[in-house]
């Protein structure tokens, strides 16, 4: 059986290492628009696309990785303009009790120029300074859970947007990346009180644990928060 047909993964970010496994990956060519013109008649006299560029192999890709050994402390990752033609826009992390950290991250590859602002760059390194281990549990990010409550599970997202302009035809002729914003989430069950937590210094909560009451169930909550994922300088 070749690799090529089964198991055959493509790491399009370069973030897989000994304990961090890329466990899968996709990738999709941006798909064109068709413009019809119509004739006298009303029937269609030529057809052009549009919506790719020069070369025809702008493409969303993906990738999904495990961590399955050791540790990572993620203020080691980044994401944005990861390598010329690589844009990485999102990056999702979550923990549960129900299986191993799972990193997935999401954006386009062959973009055309990216031009950083002055005195900046295109990269947006995470700033919290956070461990994860590479066992299957509900891991804590930058947030603490009161007493009463137990995790179910965790999330850490970062995001940036990818912006795109056309020439007179419709050509993507260069890209752009902005924004900055990262969120964390987390999943409660009560045990002895309700479901509580508290966002470390600088979170902006957008979510306070509510209760969902089943019956014949445990009380469960969740809760979220944002705050500015901060654009890299030049040094």
């Amino acid at each position: 059986m070749a690799a090529d047909n089964f198991g055959g993964l493509t790491d399009h970010f370069g973030l897989a290492s000994t304990d961090l496994i890329l466990i899968d990956s996709s990738l999709v060519p941006v798909s064109k628009s068709v413009e019809r013109v119509e004739d006298e008649n009303g029937d269609y006299a030529d057809e052009e696309n549009h919506g790719q560029n020069a070369a025809g192999d702008l493409s969303d890709a993906s990738c999904t990785y495990e961590l399955q050994s050791g540790t990572l402390n993620i203020n080691t990752l980044a994401i944005g303009e990861s390598a010329s033609g690589t844009i990485a826009a999102s990056m999702d992390i979550s923990t549960d009790n129900k299986d191993w950290p799972k990193f997935v991250v999401a954006g386009q590859i062959n973009t055309e120029a990216v031009t950083a602002p002055t005195a900046k760059t295109n990269i947006w390194t995470i700033a919290d300074s956070i461990t994860l281990v590479g066992a299957k549990r509900a891991q804590l990010f930058d947030f603490t859970v009161d007493v009463g409550s137990k995790m179910t599970g965790t999330s850490y997202s970062a995001n940036v947007e990818i912006a795109q302009t056309t020439n007179g035809v419709g050509v993507v002729t260069a890209h752009g990346v902005s924004g900055g914003v990262v969120t964390q989430g987390v999943d409660l069950v009560r045990i002895t009180a309700a479901c509580a937590w508290t966002p470390g210094a600088g979170w902006e909560e957008t979510q306070v644990p509510g209760a969902e009451e089943p019956q014949a169930g445990f009380h469960t909550g969740s809760g979220s928060a944002e705050k500015i994922l901060v654009r890299g300088v030049v040094t």
